[in-house]
Parts: C-alpha cells; sequence; structure tokens
C-alpha cells in the first residue's frame, strides 16, 4: 500500500469544526495538518443562519474576505410563532452584532477547506478512513481509500474525530454518546419561477404539536424549508415521506403561505438533529470537535459558530500538547464543553417551555419536563 507524507496532526471530517481547527494550526503554528473529507462538496447542504459575532473568527482565521464576497445572503429579521399564534419579529437592527447571514453552506465549507489548502495544509477530498492502528512509540497509521478506488495509508502524530455526531472515530475508541433526546430534521429545497419575488430577508420559525418548522431563503433564491421533530413521531406519521410531510405542511400558518407556488428540488433530507456530548472528548493522542463531542438543538443557535470556535480553541490546545508537552489546556478544552453542555440544557429547556399550548403531546412533554433524562 502507497503511504503519503507523514503529518502531525490529522482530522477527520472537512466540516466547519475540522477546517477551523486546521486554519488555526496551518496560520498559528508550526504543525503539518492533513483534513481528510469523504465528499468534494459538491452536494447540498442543509442551510444554515451565523450571527454577525462570527466574523471576528473568520477574520482571525484569514477568511473574512472571502466569505464576504461569496454573496451569502444577510438576515434583517427572525420570526417566530411560539407559545401563541401571533407573529413575534426580532429584527437584527436590534442585535448588537448587526444582521446576520444565510449561508450557502456548500459554498461556506468548500471556502474553509480551500482556506486550509492555501495556507499549506493538506486537503483529501473523497477519501473515506477505512480503519487506524496505533504505532510503536505513539501516532497512527491511517488506512484511506479515494474514490478512484486508490488505497494508501498516512502516518499522523495525533488525530482529530471531527465526523459530526457520528462520532466514528472517538466511539471506535471508546468514547460514549451521552444523548438527551431523539430530535430529527427533515428538509426539503423549494424553487420558484423568476417571476416570483421571494419574502424580505427573515428566518421564520413556527411550532406545531408535533415539532416545529424552520424555513430560510438561502443565497441562490430556494427556500429550505425543514421539520424538527423526533425519530418515532417520524416514524409513527411516515413524515419522511413527500406525501406526509407535505400534509402536516399544509396545517401550518405562516410557513406554508411562504411555501405556495414553490416546487420541490429532488428527495426530502433526513438528518439528525439530536443533543449529545461524549462522556470524553480527549483520550490518549486523540481528540474529538465540533459535532462529534457536542452537538446542540438547532433552536438554540448554537451549530456552525460554537463549532468553529471549539474547533479553533481545540487547536490551541493540541499545539500546547504537541509542542510543550502541556495538558492543561487540553484538561481546559474537555472540561469547558461539559460546562457549556450544561448551561445549555437549561436554555434549551427555557426556550421550549415558552410554548404551552401542547403539554399533551409527547413531543412537547419530552422537553418540558423538569428534568432532562440522558441516555
Amino acid at each position: 500500500m502507497k503511504r503519503v507524507q507523514e503529518v502531525d496532526v490529522a482530522i477527520l471530517g472537512g466540516g466547519p469544526a475540522g477546517t477551523s481547527l486546521a486554519l488555526t494550526l496551518c496560520l498559528y503554528s508550526n504543525l503539518t495538518v492533513a483534513v481528510i473529507e469523504k465528499t468534494k462538496y459538491e452536494t447540498a447542504r442543509v442551510g444554515e443562519n451565523v450571527s454577525a459575532s462570527l466574523l471576528p473568527l473568520l477574520d482571525y482565521l484569514q477568511v473574512k474576505e472571502s466569505f464576504l464576497a461569496d454573496g451569502h445572503k444577510p438576515v434583517y429579521n427572525s420570526s417566530a410563532l411560539w407559545g401563541n399564534a401571533f407573529l413575534n419579529s426580532r429584527p437584527s437592527l436590534f442585535s448588537q452584532f448587526g444582521e446576520g447571514y444565510l449561508l450557502d453552506r456548500r459554498q461556506f465549507d468548500r471556502m474553509l477547506a480551500e482556506g486550509v489548502s492555501h495556507r499549506g495544509g493538506i486537503l483529501f477530498l473523497q477519501t473515506k478512513c477505512q480503519e487506524g492502528e496505533l504505532l510503536e512509540g505513539g501516532g497512527w497509521r491511517l488506512f484511506l481509500s479515494h474514490a478512484s478506488g486508490e488505497p494508501f495509508s498516512l502516518d499522523s502524530h495525533y488525530l482529530v474525530d471531527a465526523t459530526g455526531r457520528q462520532s466514528r472515530a472517538a466511539k471506535r475508541l471508546g468514547a460514549k454518546s451521552i444523548v438527551c433526546d431523539s430530535l430529527v430534521g427533515i428538509t426539503a429545497f423549494l424553487s420558484f419561477d423568476a417571476t416570483y419575488r421571494p419574502q424580505p430577508e427573515e428566518i421564520l420559525v413556527e411550532s406545531v404539536p408535533e415539532g416545529w418548522w424552520y424555513s430560510a431563503y438561502l443565497p441562490d433564491g430556494t427556500l429550505s424549508v425543514a421539520f424538527m421533530t423526533d425519530i418515532d413521531i417520524m416514524r409513527q406519521q411516515q413524515l419522511h415521506k413527500a406525501s406526509s410531510w407535505s400534509r402536516l405542511l399544509s396545517k401550518t400558518n405562516q410557513t406554508y403561505q411562504r411555501t405556495r407556488g414553490g416546487t420541490r428540488i429532488g428527495l426530502l433530507a433526513v438528518k439528525p438533529a439530536h443533543s449529545h456530548i461524549l462522556d470524553r472528548a480527549v483520550g490518549d493522542n486523540w481528540m474529538a470537535v465540533g459535532d462529534a463531542a457536542t452537538a446542540f438543538d438547532p433552536l438554540s443557535s448554537m451549530g456552525i459558530g460554537y463549532a468553529m470556535t471549539s474547533g479553533s480553541h481545540a487547536a490551541v490546545a493540541l499545539n500546547e500538547y504537541l509542542t510543550r508537552h502541556d495538558r492543561a489546556l487540553l484538561d481546559q478544552y474537555q472540561n469547558g464543553l461539559e460546562r457549556h453542555f450544561e448551561t445549555y440544557l437549561k436554555l434549551r429547556h427555557l426556550h421550549y417551555d415558552l410554548e404551552r399550548r401542547w403539554l399533551d403531546a409527547p413531543f412537547w412533554q419530552r422537553r418540558t419536563a423538569n428534568s432532562v433524562v440522558l441516555r
């Protein structure tokens, strides 16, 4: 098997957390980095909004100008039907950071990956890690395969799991995921003809007995519409099927009005959105970052921004460990994850507790209970 060069840090997963970690190391350390990503960022990814508070981090990672040039759509308003039947709006004018942005996730993720490549990192696209083994004296040998079918190996002193909620590498290394719900998102993308004028740039959230809806126009003019519910409710009502999903959508108020005249593009996408934390995110010569370490309910708006911030913090801790053999910052990283997750669970309960109309419905019963059951 062909072996490519050795690196200090190998990162499994080229999402925002993994590439933020890689960029931080490329820019502010002498460590060599490789990012292993199974796609080439060619497929549509569920859109997401970020606060303008992310801009200083993008500046730190030296990708702010690229981000602003990519045409992500500004968000001027957030509206919600939550807790009552009236539409409540919060203009970004009253946010200390100003307007946020609706992302073209495919372009955003690609931009971060290209930043890694431009700053000296190695980027393996369309590449999967089949397995890995510990080497004598420490470090890893990763057995990789490219989409072309050619296998090869990569040696690395340290391994980072940035594989998302699946936490594939961390779980293989003995970490356990502590899960507190079974939330999934069922998403459709809708297109409109050239004569249609989209509504103002705003995010809309609307609660219903079975869960809640999220919708937002993406930079290319398509409308992203996601229904968030628990996996057992999805299966019972077959909401992963377009007919059932559309029937539930038709019972909404503002969300349905936004979708009228739209044509669905492709199939519904079902993605896990559960909240979880690993029982340990730092081990011997490995760590987990982003959703692989801790993942949050999309309602919290702690997605991309938190993943990128924690990835960058993890890079600083990792540099201290690999260059000075000092674990103090790694321990701080682990403790910070646990502290933030505990705070998040309290805020999550407060947010869901604002909706009191359907307390007998299973979805809301599970989220308005006095305590969260971790399993």
